[in-house]
């Protein structure tokens, strides 16, 4: 993801920076033990996107800007702390890395939405599990009804969704879609001093939309939609723990 036009053209396209500049900055600035919150302000302010975020994250009953209470990065970071801003840089380029796979092997635009406005899972969904450790530890969550996942696996396999009957199959698939996605995000990650290594990852059925938090760690939920199929995507993550 580092390299080639692919790259580059998604970051103008979908307003994604090309690095993880934000979140190596922010490593740098908080493993200071004189780190000055002045300065953790002024990285997040240098980046649009994350500013943004962060203000939406810490407004979380505003339907828009207009309704805000809390309408600085200063009061943003008193309210969620400086955690939050790291998992929500670090949750970009994973949220580029499903766009990218997406386009890559389903040929299909796919943008991100607000998680308020998707359509909530209902009853039984798949949901694939990948965690990742060292110095950065955490988990990435992906969910998508039967559907969805059919409509996926039976692209990505050049099948028909009517002949995706097999639920291991869809799951082998989706599993192979979930290590290419955060295979990208934890090259995005080392990029940012921030290794770590990933775990195997485990798809099952499931009726629980709930994402665990990893302990000490923050959680950023997305959602994305193609024309045909919706994905959730929970990323939490621990950037400041202690296993190297």
């Amino acid at each position: 993801m580092q390299n080639g036009a692919n790259y580059q053209e998604l970051s103008r396209r979908y307003g994604f920076a090309p690095k993880l500049e934000s979140a190596s900055r922010l490593t740098q600035l908080v493993a200071r033990q004189d780190s000055d919150v002045d300065e953790i302000v002024k990285v997040i302010n240098k980046d649009p996107a994350l500013r943004d975020r962060l203000l939406r994250v810490a407004n979380p009953d505003a339907e828009n800007a207009a309704e805000y209470s809390i309408e600085t990065v200063e009061e943003a970071l008193m309210r969620n702390g400086v955690g939050c801003a790291m998992v929500l840089a670090m949750s970009t380029p994973l949220a580029l890395a499903l766009i990218k796979t997406a386009q890559t092997m389903l040929s299909v635009k796919m943008e991100m939405i607000d998680r308020n406005l998707a359509e909530p899972l209902e009853n039984e969904h798949l949901l694939g599990t990948i965690g990742f450790s060292g110095k950065v530890a955490g988990a990435v969550y992906l969910r998508m009804n039967l559907a969805s996942a059919r409509m996926v696996a039976a692209e990505i396999l050049g099948m028909n969704p009517e002949e995706m009957a097999d639920v291991n199959e869809i799951r082998d698939v989706v599993g192979e879609l979930l290590n290419i996605m955060t295979g990208n995000f934890k090259s995005n990650l080392c990029d940012a001093s921030l290794d770590c290594k990933l775990q195997p990852p485990e798809v099952k059925l499931s009726t629980d939309s709930q994402s665990p938090v990893v302990p000490g760690g923050g959680l950023e939920r997305m959602a994305f939609r193609t024309d045909k199929a919706q994905i959730f995507v929970d990323v939490t993550a621990n950037p400041w723990n202690s296993e190297d």
